[in-house]
């Protein structure tokens, strides 16, 4: 009986030319992560003009399983949408930081903010002027259960 499963087991290798092994599984390096939309903020002035403007903003809250760290990451695109020489501004805050950001080109440009540590809420402030000072619209993340 051997012979004839080793010799239907021949004949199928032979015909496909593919032998099926075990292959060993991949190890889990403890990383889970979690991101969420902080969508759209624009800045305008008193009367109604748009001078800063964000776009596909994420925050990736991460945490370690095996060894207990966190960490988020938030991710945007900056505009300043009239290129009058004041400049776009955002600030990205976290209990663990502080990440200020500028954009006065009239383009739309990446920006990322990292942080190590656990926290409980982010922060990301949009406006336009010649300081950190002159931030005027603001969305407030929470972090996820768990995160």
């Amino acid at each position: 009986m051997r012979s004839l499963a080793a010799s239907a087991l021949t004949l199928a290798v032979g015909i496909s030319g593919v032998l099926l092994l075990p292959t060993a599984a991949a190890a889990d390096d403890g990383d889970r992560t979690q991101t969420v939309s902080c969508g759209t903020l624009e800045s305008k002035d008193s009367s109604g003009i748009i001078h800063a403007k964000i776009r596909n903003c994420t925050v990736t809250w991460g945490k370690n399983i095996i060894d207990g760290s966190y960490w988020q990451t938030v991710k945007f695109q900056l505009l300043d949408s009239r290129t009058d020489g004041v400049c776009a501004r955002s600030r990205v805050a976290g209990e663990h930081g502080v990440r200020d950001f500028s954009e006065c080109n009239g383009v739309w440009t990446t920006k990322t903010a990292n942080f190590s540590g656990r926290t409980s809420d982010i922060f990301i402030s949009i406006g336009y002027g010649r300081s950190a000072g002159d931030l005027t619209h603001y969305k407030g993340m929470i972090a996820p259960s768990g995160y």
